[in-house]
């Protein structure tokens, strides 16, 4: 499989990768392949076309721009954390009320085909549900289906070039049994974000 691919498919494997917690943190961390993803992953272009791109340069060096103060404190969320990964930076999001509740946002960075190449690994998704997230294409996809966990994976095309996966993990409350809403509602709120600049 080619390289860029297979990062893609370790940013998707967030899902599958956090089985629980353990003092509000995942208890386990994703791994992702080394080495350089290749220049063209040849990418299908199957994926919806981003017709607005939004400027991303912001989320593209700190995740944790992804969403204003304003937009964190409308969602219940606290501070975001970043950290850096393989493939980019990302950034852990708790509820500002209960740590057992995470959003991950990561741009992913390694694929340079947007949400196509989401698009083209989707034979190893447990679950892929094409979607429009504020009038971006997106998709709900994950190689492992964690939903009923409290897990759900959502892919955002913000420009054709680059897409964000958001990643929520709610142990407890209305998230841990229906955690796509709210990973649409994080979606929603990081597209006003970037469109504020």
């Amino acid at each position: 499989m080619r390289r860029s691919l297979v990062l893609l498919l370790a940013a998707g494997a967030l899902v599958a990768g956090c089985s629980g917690t353990k003092n509000g943190t995942a208890s386990s961390e994703p791994s992702y392949p080394t080495g350089s993803p290749s220049a063209s992953s040849g990418s299908s272009g199957s994926a919806p076309k981003v017709s607005n791109p939004l400027k991303t340069s912001s989320i593209e060096s700190d995740a944790c721009s992804a969403l204003s103060a304003a937009k964190r404190s409308d969602l219940g969320l606290g501070e975001g954390e970043p950290r850096t990964t393989s493939v980019g930076p990302g950034c852990s999001i708790f509820a500002a009320d209960d740590r057992l509740n995470q959003i991950e946002i990561s741009p992913v960075l390694a694929n340079k085909n947007g949400l196509s190449d989401v698009y083209d690994t989707k034979a190893n998704d447990e679950y892929f549900e094409p979607t429009e997230v504020a009038g971006y294409p997106a998709v709900y996809a994950a190689a492992l289906d964690g939903r009923k966990q409290g897990k759900c994976g959502l892919f955002v095309g913000v420009t054709d070039q680059l897409a964000v996966n958001i990643l929520v993990q709610y142990d407890n409350g209305p998230g841990a049994s229906d955690p796509c809403p709210v990973a649409r509602k994080v979606g929603e709120a990081m597209i006003e974000t970037l469109k504020e600049g």
